[in-house]
């Protein structure tokens, strides 16, 4: 058995985050996912599983999101970023789009690290799985998208709802 079929994933539109359905071809089986989520997700149902590593419900999200090229290889990124219920107007300057959300959440107190990215594309949809971390903690997020930057951020908010409290 495979939940994988069956999940919705977040995706973020601009004023909120919302879940859609994933194509099955993605992740056909629990095999298919990396180890350690492998060993979380073979006991969970599709909705045990979208629940567990999407974290659609979870405490913070990200309402807006611009990123604009900038001097070099750098982009200035703009976001606001609701945490329990409380908007934050952040910023940050980085090589890229997810170290710029990375600086984000540290800023409104969610830090978290990324320790590994595996990325899939299906059809029109990305998806991306993070194995998180920070301190001596490690857990698994996933987020989707039209696109691998939408993909990355989705699952990095979705890390930053999966932090240890």
């Amino acid at each position: 058995y495979s939940p994988i079929g069956h999940l919705s994933f977040p995706t973020e539109s601009r004023h909120q985050m919302h879940t859609r359905n994933l194509a099955p071809s993605s992740f056909s089986q629990t095999a298919d996912l990396p180890t350690g989520m492998h060993e979380e997700a073979t006991a969970l149902s599709a909705e045990e599983f979208t629940e567990h590593f999407a974290a659609p419900d979870g405490p913070i999200r990200l309402d807006s999101w611009t990123a604009t090229p900038t001097d070099g290889d750098r982009l200035d990124c703009r976001a606001t970023i609701v945490v329990d219920d409380r908007d934050h107007a952040v910023q940050a300057r980085a090589t890229g789009q997810l170290g710029a959300l990375t600086s984000m959440l540290y800023d409104v107190g969610a830090g978290v690290e990324i320790h590994r990215l595996h990325q899939r594309r299906d059809g029109d949809s990305y998806v991306t799985l993070l194995l998180c971390g920070n301190d001596d903690d490690e857990w698994w997020a996933m987020g989707s998208g039209t696109n691998g930057d939408e993909a990355n951020r989705n699952a990095l908010i979705a890390g930053a709802n999966r932090l240890p409290r």
